[in-house]
């Protein structure tokens, strides 16, 4: 199964110490977040990219976003919306792709979208989450979309790479 992983347009990545991103695959139908993303009009695209800044500049708002404390699923992230009584939900992970020169740096691929009547979320969205998550080849997809670091003060690492 094919994966990539895209930098999401309107954002500045390599700006701050945590970045978002969308996985997509071209056969598996349950990743859907950037095609529901690139579909909303531009005034929800806008709050959602406004939510997607303010995480990435490091802060915490749980109205907005947050992680899972349930065992199984600490890795798991949720950006969300509510439009009309109806909750929308980008389901991701979060990861740590430099682990060698940037070890603090993480990424939050988003996943799923989830549309639906009760704001609690259901286990189901974060176990094909976490599936995602392990897989792979989606592992090596974010790998090549946030390489490791190269020259600067990173300079002895890539030569201890050689």
């Amino acid at each position: 199964m094919a994966y990539s992983v895209c930098r999401i347009p309107g954002l500045l990545y390599d700006q701050h110490p945590q970045d978002v991103a969308f996985v997509e695959s071209t056969e598996d139908t349950g990743i859907d977040a950037k095609a529901v993303f690139d579909k909303l009009n531009q005034k929800h695209k806008e709050e959602m990219l406004s939510k997607f800044d303010f995480w990435q500049r490091g802060q915490h708002q749980n109205k907005y976003f947050h992680g899972f404390n349930e065992l199984g699923y600490r890795g798991c992230f949720v950006f969300k919306r509510k439009q009309a009584g109806t909750y929308h939900r980008f389901y991701g992970f979060l990861h740590h792709p430099r682990i060698y020169t940037q070890p603090s740096y993480r990424v939050c691929i988003l996943v799923q979208h989830v549309q639906k009547n009760r704001e609690n979320t259901d286990s189901s969205e974060l176990d094909f989450t976490v599936a995602i998550s392990i897989n792979p080849q989606v592992i090596v997809a974010i790998k090549r979309a946030f390489p490791e670091l190269v020259g600067g003060r990173y300079v002895t690492l890539d030569i201890r790479k050689r």
